[in-house]
């Protein structure tokens, strides 16, 4: 585990920053990941909301066919909620409408409602050069 520390250009020289997005979904009934402790996610292809940036890439808790293993620790971890649109028994996200709330450590619960809900985090991952 690290112990979390302010990064700076020098430290990161050994490091490479990941713009990772994973599904909240995936993390029910699993520890938080939180800013400065070790994870393991699985990178793979797949469709990010534009309005997150063009190099962010998926990610997943669990191995996948075609996903490649990426082990660091978050230096940053933010929260993605989007709008939703439809009936109440199938809200779907409204392309567009992310908004992003930093934190710490990935709440226990997340925000759902009728009009907005969380539904991934955005997590800004260090990990070792080889």
């Amino acid at each position: 585990m690290h112990r979390h520390t302010e990064l700076t250009p020098v430290s990161l020289r050994s490091f490479l920053l990941l713009t990772v997005l994973v599904p909240l979904r995936e993390l029910p009934h699993r520890v938080r990941p939180a800013v400065g402790e070790d994870v393991t996610w699985f990178l793979r292809d797949g469709p990010v909301p534009a309005e997150l940036g063009p190099d962010v890439r998926r990610a997943t808790v669990e191995p996948s066919p075609g996903a490649v293993p990426a082990t660091g620790f978050p230096v940053r971890v933010r929260v993605v909620d989007r709008a939703t649109t439809g009936p109440a028994d199938d809200r779907r996200p409204v392309e567009g409408s992310a908004g992003l709330r930093d934190v710490h450590r990935a709440p226990k619960r997340f925000r759902t409602g009728p009009d907005r809900r969380d539904t991934h985090l955005l997590v800004d991952l260090a990990v070792r050069r080889a």
